[in-house]
């Protein structure tokens, strides 16, 4: 859609940018609540499962810990040894009552086995059958293996039911010797660990729930998956500490670990189920954002029409201005910016037609102004023919000397009023400095020692014109009046990179650093003439070509004074421009 008007514009931006923050509030504040929910979540299902992994840690504990009592316990010895010595089988029988008390004490403990290796035998706690014998080596074997590497709880076979797997506490039993003469079990189906623990009512929003010990599953939802590996890599980020909280796109993730058994609780829910519940109330979020919109929408119908009133008086204003009605002016309505802007557009007015008649009068002032400079270009012509002449005259008369002060002269007075050209080569400015000096020879009959070091790359760098004729003339009038002995002058010119050196270096009787400073703080007036352009022009000059790319400094000493100024190399006058 093509936008022909500022009411349209504000019509579009005041219904956009409402339609816009409020969507951004809805999106920002179902965030913000999803977010909430999710963390509060999270905390709860920690705390959930902490307790839950402290219960099974504590159960666990305790279940070690009957164990280890019965173990030690020394009826349990006695009747043991007493079996070894005479193989009676009522001391198997009094061996299996016996734990049967100890079995009783934990209601997780499922059974307990005795298992004697020298006699390939178990003892259990069942009531069929109460010990079984004829058992492999090989599997007692494993058994005694599997018992040597773990000090925690096991998942181990079932000795007795062999299809079975139990997680076990196993203990030595050591005779009088310190020999070990049987292992005593105590076992704990997965199945009770499943249904006391792990299908609580309170944890059935959870998608996984699994208690791990040294990285294999040992009580699962699914009875199958006992005694599998858990997938670390998968979820290494997750079970890296004790107790860890995290998610990823889909899912949360809970890991707690026991401090005693080092068996942890790894448990997980989907994201959407936990966010279920925020359905309805984005269904309001965004119902009332809707609304909003629609009030917008008014509301910027109606401040565009009071908005664009006065807009549209001021522009009819200018398309009469466009057409040539110069008197129009516009009409005030109001007192807000664009009653403000309407006065500042009729004040506007007024001074075009102000600044029109004053440029008439400008163009009648130049027009006059070049008629009388025509006029006036006759005067420097008549000048430099009358020189010429005296100058032929003194030639004829062999006055060689006089010639050729006149001749400096004439290029000199030449240099100085020529219109065309604000910039010379830097070999044009020595001539120019070469005549100078030569006139000033002339005028106080006295020798100056001239000596001019030009590199040939910066004979063609273009300079302000007579830009070094005040340092020569300061030299010479200020620096040298007062020596005795021979007056030595010199004018150096180089570039270093895209820099231009200039150098003029007299052996005068030098200034003091208070004076240099004085020098270069005054402000001079600019003046005709050669003579009273000093070291403030040349300042403002390469202020004004140069800004700060240009300066000029001064070094004095007992020696002399050596003036310095650089300036960027440029060897195109379109380029000083």
């Amino acid at each position: 859609m093509k936008v022909r008007s500022i009411r349209s514009k504000v019509l579009i931006a005041i219904t956009g940018i409402t339609l816009l923050t409020a969507a951004a509030m809805a999106f920002v504040f179902y965030g913000r609540s999803s977010r909430m929910i999710e963390e509060n979540y999270i905390i709860v299902l920690s705390q959930r499962t902490r307790l839950l992994t402290d219960t099974v840690d504590d159960m666990l504990k305790n279940v070690c810990n009957i164990d280890i009592k019965a173990s030690c316990d020394s009826e349990v010895k006695e009747e043991l040894e007493q079996y070894l010595n005479d193989k009676d089988e009522k001391w198997l029988n009094n061996i299996s009552t016996r734990l049967r008390t100890f079995s009783k004490m934990d209601q997780a403990i499922t059974s307990m086995y005795l298992v004697i290796p020298g006699e390939r035998q178990v003892v259990t706690t069942l009531d069929y059958p109460v010990y079984r014998s004829g058992f492999k080596e090989d599997k007692l074997r494993q058994f005694e293996t599997l018992c040597g590497k773990n000090d925690g709880p096991a998942i181990m076979d079932d000795l007795v039911h062999s299809k079975d797997k139990l997680l076990q506490f196993t203990e030595k039993v050591t005779g009088e010797d310190g020999q070990v003469i049987g292992y005593l079990c105590a076992n704990i189906e997965e199945q009770n660990l499943r249904y006391d623990y792990l299908e609580d009512p309170s944890n059935q929003e959870l998608g996984q729930i699994e208690l791990i010990e040294d990285g294999r599953i040992i009580a699962a939802r699914e009875q199958s998956r006992m005694g599998n590996k858990f997938p670390v890599k998968k979820y290494k980020n997750f079970i890296s500490h004790s107790e860890v909280t995290g998610a990823d796109k889909e899912n949360i993730y809970i890991y707690c670990e026991g401090s005693f058994s080092g068996c942890g609780i790894f448990a997980s829910v989907k994201r959407s189920a936990v966010l279920g519940d925020l359905a309805q109330m984005r269904k309001y979020i965004f119902g009332v954002a809707a609304v909003f919109g629609l009030i917008a929408m008014l509301a910027a119908i109606y401040i565009s029409r009071i908005v664009y009133k006065p807009v549209r008086k001021l522009m009819t204003a200018m398309q009469s201005i466009a057409n040539g009605e110069m008197d129009t002016r516009a009409e005030v309505v109001s007192k807000d910016e664009i009653g403000l802007a309407a006065e500042e557009f009729n004040r506007m007015l007024d001074r075009i037609e102000e600044l029109i008649g004053q440029l008439i009068q400008e163009e009648k002032k130049k027009k006059d102004a070049e008629l009388e400079a025509l006029q006036y270009q006759i005067t420097p012509h008549f000048m430099y023919n009358t020189l010429n002449s005296i100058k032929c005259y003194a030639m004829i008369h062999n006055e060689k000397e006089i010639a050729t002060v006149i001749g400096d002269f004439v290029e000199l007075l030449q240099t100085c009023i020529r219109k065309k050209g604000t910039f010379l080569t830097v070999a044009e400015e020595i001539q120019v400095l070469k005549n100078y000096i030569h006139l000033q020879e002339f005028r106080n009959g006295e020798e100056y020692q001239a000596a001019y070091e030009i590199e040939h790359e910066a004979e063609q760098c273009l300079i302000p014109r007579l830009i070094l004729q005040p340092l020569v003339e300061n030299a010479l009038i200020h620096g040298l009046d007062l020596k005795n002995n021979r007056k030595h002058l010199t004018i150096e010119a180089y570039t270093s990179g895209s820099r231009l050196y200039m150098k003029v270096r007299d052996n005068g009787r030098g200034m003091t650093q208070e004076q240099i400073e004085e020098l270069l703080k005054k402000k001079g007036k600019k003046t005709k003439g050669l003579t009273a352009v000093g070291i403030p022009n040349i300042q403002e000059r390469l202020q004004l070509y140069y800004g700060t790319q240009a300066k000029l400094s001064l070094k004095s000493s007992v020696e002399g004074t050596e003036a310095t100024i650089y300036l960027p190399v440029n060897r195109s006058e379109d380029e000083e421009s």
